[in-house]
């Protein structure tokens, strides 16, 4: 026994099981990527969430035992700053956001830096999540976003989704390359479903929980129907019928360079340029009959 604990306490042995830390920034890192560019689907959350508290408590213990080291001593002063964007983009799921942050506290007050600079890095980081989280949520408030300003700068979209509005009945073209997604809330007093194109095949499966890719979707229709359809459905892989139009999957996705280069050769060809009309205004059932 003594001869174990002798083992396990040589710096050497400490200094190679402190790298395995590193993985933690890495894991905090592809967490904050997940859950920004897509949306948690599982079929049960209670165990999806044990597992993740579990996986956190594991790095928590492992760091605790290596915290005099190099590698950890990294590893304690960045899983801040990684919990904070955590905070951010997955702003109101705290069952994610508690974990992490939890850990970056304990490891932080832990890890063997000086206690001046744990004073003042640690009340940086301290106003940071209270100020930024107050602040942020103020933002949300007025429907403002990192999500939305991504978006808006990427895409050219004011587009901000509303998950819990979110309808799993998903119509998925024959290939599963893209799928439909409708959106149902109630606005002015008018029932409004919005229809969204989303890239399936960038979705991200792990064990108990797929991500699936919502960031980049785009709009396809926006309407108050309620005593007709739109009815969509998939003429092909990439060709979408919905509302009358004929909607092209590889064209509505296409980069916005591309979108650019099609307008300075419309004066050229006398091909019509493809739909890029992404909300169609609702038609009332006597207007469509006139």
């Amino acid at each position: 026994m003594d001869k174990f604990l002798k083992f396990i306490k040589n710096k050497w042995f400490l200094l190679g099981i402190s790298f395995l830390s590193l993985i933690y920034l890495f894991f905090l890192g592809k967490i904050a990527q997940l859950i920004f560019t897509g949306y948690l689907e599982t079929e049960n959350m209670t165990t999806l969430t044990i597992m993740y508290v579990f996986v956190n408590f594991l790095f928590a213990v492992l760091m605790f035992f290596t915290r005099k080291q190099i590698p950890t001593i990294i590893t304690a002063v960045l899983i801040p700053l990684e919990s904070f964007v955590i905070l951010i983009v997955g702003f109101g799921q705290w069952h994610i956001i508690i974990p992490p942050v939890a850990v970056s506290v304990v490891i932080f007050l832990a890890c063997g830096v000086g206690e001046s600079f744990k004073t003042v890095a640690g009340t940086l980081f301290l106003m940071m999540f209270v100020v930024g989280g107050l602040v942020y949520s103020v933002f949300l408030n007025f429907g403002i976003s990192l999500r939305y300003v991504m978006v808006d700068q990427i895409y050219g979209e004011d587009q901000e989704l509303d998950y819990s509005a979110r309808s799993h009945d998903y119509l998925t073209s024959a290939d599963g390359r893209y799928r439909l997604v409708t959106y149902t809330k109630e606005r002015d007093g008018l029932v409004i479903t919005e229809y969204y194109a989303e890239e399936a095949y960038k979705d991200e499966e792990y064990p108990f929980a797929t991500f699936r890719r919502s960031f980049g979707c785009r709009k396809v229709l926006a309407t108050a129907y309620e005593n007709a359809a739109p009815n969509p459905r998939w003429i092909s892989d990439r060709l979408l019928y919905i509302d009358g139009k004929t909607v092209d999957m590889e064209e509505l996705f296409a980069p916005p360079e591309d979108d650019e280069e099609e307008e300075e050769t419309e004066e050229t060809t006398t091909k019509e340029p493809p739909a890029r009309i992404t909300v169609t205004e609702a038609e009332t059932p006597e207007a469509a009959g006139e």
